[in-house]
């Protein structure tokens, strides 16, 4: 700055208290949150991970990156509730920032304080009790850390996009930050590791205008950090190999028996562990539950054990490829019900299950939590649920976006409705990747990606409503910074 160049004046109090104002009750949304359910939600899966970050002897059933924080969190003197309180504040500021990301890609001339109240009136939608969000954000789940992770990907993404089509490069920092929570989510959840092609070509739109090596570089990297990120824990901290995916495998294979006598003949290693014969009138896709809490046992449990997993993939890979058709159906039949047309089921997680680690939940705002999850629970079972509880909606939503934003593109050829459509992918093939596994027809699995595009679609709705049809921002200036 030269010398001669006026001075602005730092604005008036009033007004940087109305610019900070967005923040800090975001920050006081999530301590009432926090507050209301402290110290966690917690269900049977949640205290197997906490167990294992206090004997730090991990195994791959559940991700172990997400173990291994909590160790961390531990080892360093908190507690789980002070991780649920960071849990929650990241979940609420990454609805505001995706929500705030798409306002400044589908609507440049909004003012910057106009999108920070319209990003903050999304979170508040998203609050309300017809949708388990508030739920999510206080459980210790791995679906909901997949959740926050990606609402941050995909604001990071659209970040780094719009910095692109300017006039400079994207910040290191910035591509670093999306490499680092694009590949934790890939950790977070198994089935993740499918959005990480897409990741790469978010950073190769990114960068391939200023460097094609660089770019082609970097397309690759998250599935490559991925795999030596995965190697590195289990080397480090001695991972216990359980192999999740035995119990998608099994039930194809116990699938392929129960629809076809002829193939059952085709597969002994799986028939030597039906304890039924009976077992078809029990089965149904993607419902693990046959082996895990079937009484009286219909499918003997020790098909999943480690120690016979060779035997068990081996016999999976002949399956399918003398059935393949076969077993692409019965995929087919155990994604179908993740859908939710028919009823949602497990739709969220309100208590803290019993355990012999002493945990409960605070009783002075029992009567208001059970209120809020009593309505939330009601509206899982009524006509409601389809505007949050059924994932088709959303995920004909995530379509139909792609679908106008090429269309708007194709109109009028202005990067930033490629730029969404690239990140419209992420959560589009989360959703997808469940008709590879679908063990039980949880909501939480697909929530992650419907939190996504709810984010996408409200943003894009409330953008509408407050810029004028010409796309000219507001004249009003009542919110500008």
């Amino acid at each position: 700055m030269s010398c001669n160049e006026p001075i602005e004046d730092p604005p008036p109090p009033a007004r940087r208290l109305v610019s900070r104002l967005p923040n800090l009750l975001t920050i006081s949304i999530a301590a009432a949150l926090w507050r209301l359910s402290y110290p966690a939600l917690m269900s049977a899966d949640s205290f197997t991970q906490y167990g294992q970050a206090l004997s730090r002897q991990y195994s791959d059933w559940h991700p172990v990156l997400m173990s291994l924080v909590l160790s961390l969190v531990l080892a360093l003197g908190g507690t789980i509730g002070l991780l649920m309180l960071f849990q929650c504040l990241a979940g609420v500021f990454g609805v505001r920032a995706l929500a705030a990301a798409c306002l400044e890609q589908l609507y440049p001339r909004l003012p910057r304080q106009r999108v920070e109240w319209l990003s903050l009136l999304a979170l508040l939608v998203l609050l309300l009790p017809v949708t388990p969000l508030a739920f999510y954000l206080m459980t210790l789940w791995k679906d909901a850390w997949a959740m926050v992770l990606l609402l941050w990907t995909c604001a990071f993404s659209l970040r780094v996009l719009q910095r692109a089509a300017g006039e400079g490069p994207p910040a290191l920092r910035d591509l670093l930050i999306l490499l680092a929570l694009g590949v934790s989510f890939g950790l977070i959840r198994h089935n993740a590791i499918v959005t990480l092609p897409f990741l790469g070509l978010v950073l190769w739109a990114a960068t391939r205008r200023f460097s094609r090596a660089a770019a082609w570089s970097l397309a690759a990297t998250p599935l490559i950090a991925w795999i030596l990120l995965g190697l590195t824990i289990d080397q480090l901290f001695h991972v216990r190999k359980r192999h999740p995916e035995s119990q998608v495998m099994a039930m194809d294979l116990v699938g392929l028996c129960a629809r076809d006598e002829a193939a059952c003949a085709q597969l002994p290693f799986t028939q030597r562990h039906i304890l039924d014969p009976g077992f078809r009138s029990h089965f149904q896709p993607g419902n693990v539950g046959l082996i895990f809490w079937q009484q009286p046992q219909v499918i003997d449990p020790a098909i999943l054990a480690p120690n016979r997993f060779d035997e068990l993939r081996a016999e999976y890979l002949r399956g399918a490829a003398a059935y393949p058709l076969r077993l692409a159906r019965l995929k087919w039949e155990a994604f179908v019900p993740l859908l939710g047309c028919e009823e949602t089921y497990y739709f969220f997680h309100s208590t803290i299950v019993d355990n012999h680690f002493g945990f409960t939940l605070n009783t002075r705002f029992q009567k208001v939590r059970e209120g809020w999850a009593g309505v939330t629970r009601k509206v899982g079972v009524g006509p409601l649920r389809w505007l949050s509880g059924v994932h088709l909606v959303w995920l004909v939503a995530n379509l139909a976006w792609l679908a106008g934003l090429l269309v708007r593109y194709r109109r009028a050829p202005e990067t930033r409705y490629l730029a969404l459509a690239a990140v419209l992918l992420i959560p589009l093939t989360y959703y997808l990747s469940y008709l590879l596994a679908a063990p039980v027809q949880d909501f939480r699995f697909m929530y992650p990606a419907t939190l996504a595009v709810q984010c996408v679609t409200l943003a894009g709705a409330l953008g509408a409503v407050s810029q004028k049809p010409t796309g000219r921002a507001p004249k009003t200036r009542r919110f500008a910074a």
